[in-house]
């Protein structure tokens, strides 16, 4: 069986680097991917438009998964279809559930982006990239945004 990548996205310039290095890794090295994205249910609010939590997640997860979708074809339309999943999955811990699923999997590698920040915005916003790195079961490739020049 092939090896498999976990291929991390919040749908973020730096997440579509990070897709980018994903799928020439996945070509390469002829493996399957799993495309992941987590989300936070309790963050996803509507402007009313839909009503209820409920109905608001519910919008969240059908416009994830077209994202998915959409990034699938993006980045590893290479591959077939069989070598391609991907999943929307609602938890306010990425890197839990990014290290779950790799657990799950057997993933031999996860490619994440991060956003390089430092100092008191990655005190209040946390690193997904640093946690995964800190407890995943396999190899981490995190890719980082070019740093901008003043």
């Amino acid at each position: 069986m092939k090896p498999l990548l976990i291929a991390c996205t919040d749908f973020s310039p730096c997440s579509e680097l990070a897709l980018h290095r994903a799928s020439d890794i996945a070509k390469r090295d002829e493996t399957r991917v799993f495309l992941v994205h987590v989300y936070d249910p309790k963050k996803v609010k509507g402007a009313g438009a839909r009503g209820s939590d409920e109905e608001d997640r519910r919008g969240w997860d059908e416009d994830s998964m077209h994202q998915l979708r959409e990034a699938r074809h993006r980045h590893f339309g290479h591959l077939a279809d069989t070598d391609v999943q991907y999943d929307a999955i609602p938890s306010a811990h990425p890197s839990i559930e990014i290290c779950k699923v790799a657990k799950e999997t057997g993933a031999s590698l996860i490619v994440l982006g991060s956003h390089g920040r430092t100092g008191i915005l990655r005190r209040l916003l946390g690193s997904v990239a640093e946690a995964t790195v800190r407890h995943a079961p396999c190899s981490v490739f995190v890719v980082r945004e070019p740093a901008t020049r003043s």
